[in-house]
């Protein structure tokens, strides 16, 4: 019989490099849902669900398996505190100021009624437009 696997160890990763339907599934996944709960919530089978749920691990555990994806695990979010952070739009200063103070997209998500998945891409948008100005 397969081990469980914890999807709680996922909640901080950039969820960006996976396909907008591997992130639904994950994010559902990362709440408590069943494989057969998401399936029907989702519209499809349990086997679909599990086949993305394995695709989104195997690229969150090994981002190098792709070679086209850019993928910045663990960023140091704090090299952007003595940014001019104007360029950003007014949500992603927000995150970003929230991420530079240590927390984590799960505690931004909840603060702000959001997900995490939206607090993943507007701190990969603000990173992105910041490494873009600053590099």
């Amino acid at each position: 019989m397969p081990s469980r696997v914890d999807y709680t160890k996922y909640v901080d990763y950039d969820l960006s490099i996976l396909t907008s339907r591997e992130r639904e599934t994950l994010i559902l996944k990362m709440q408590g849902l069943s494989a057969i709960e998401i399936s029907q919530q989702l519209n499809c089978c349990r086997q679909n669900i599990n086949a993305l749920l394995l695709k989104a691990r195997k690229k969150l555990d090994n981002p190098q398996t792709n070679p086209y994806i850019h993928r910045r695990q663990n960023i140091d979010y704090t090299q952007y505190a003595n940014c001019d952070l104007s360029i950003l739009s007014r949500l992603e200063r927000i995150f970003l100021s929230e991420k530079i103070s240590g927390k984590s997209y799960k505690e931004i998500a909840e603060q702000h009624h959001s997900t995490i998945t939206t607090v993943g891409t507007l701190l990969y948008r603000a990173h992105k437009k910041l490494d873009d100005l600053y590099s």
